[in-house]
């Protein structure tokens, strides 16, 4: 699994390098929380973004929670965002994505696929970088609230 994950992250930055003349690129990390994973649990994770254009981004993300009583759980998001209020220094967006939840314990595994709902805004410190914080339903059989802060840099 790590080497896979890996190899999905290196073809992920290589195919992100080669279009980052547009502009339009972002990669960063997201810290956050989900609170339905083992009564509520910290992730880390990647996020690649696209500008569609100054209204409309389109954002994936793969998060890795930490290892509670020996399970291993990860979700992979694709999110639309409508930058409702779009301002040079700041955007303010509500999102709609897709989902999916992946538990391993022991030898049971388990996958839930989901729709994601709810809103964030993001801060322009420089021309390159950003920081956001984002809050955000995950809804599928456990449903969760997932609140996290992230750290980009545009292309």
């Amino acid at each position: 699994m790590k080497k896979l994950f890996v190899t999905l992250m290196m073809c992920l930055l290589t195919s992100t390098a080669l279009w980052a003349q547009d502009g339009k690129w972002g990669i960063g990390l997201n810290l956050g929380y989900g609170t339905d994973v083992f009564g509520g649990q910290a992730f880390l994770g990647g996020r690649v973004l696209y500008d569609i254009d100054p209204r409309f981004d389109v954002v994936g993300s793969f998060n890795r929670y930490f290892k509670e009583y020996g399970a291993k759980v990860w979700d992979i998001n694709a999110d639309f965002h409508w930058n409702v209020y779009h301002h040079r220094v700041f955007e303010v967006y509500p999102l709609i994505g897709l989902t999916y939840m992946h538990t391993k314990w022991g030898s049971a595994k388990d996958g839930a696929f989901g729709v994601n709902l709810g809103g964030g805004g993001m801060v322009n410190i420089t021309d390159h970088w950003k920081i956001g914080v984002e809050l955000k339903g995950q809804i599928m059989s456990n449903s969760q609230f997932v609140p996290l802060i992230t750290g980009m840099y545009r292309f």
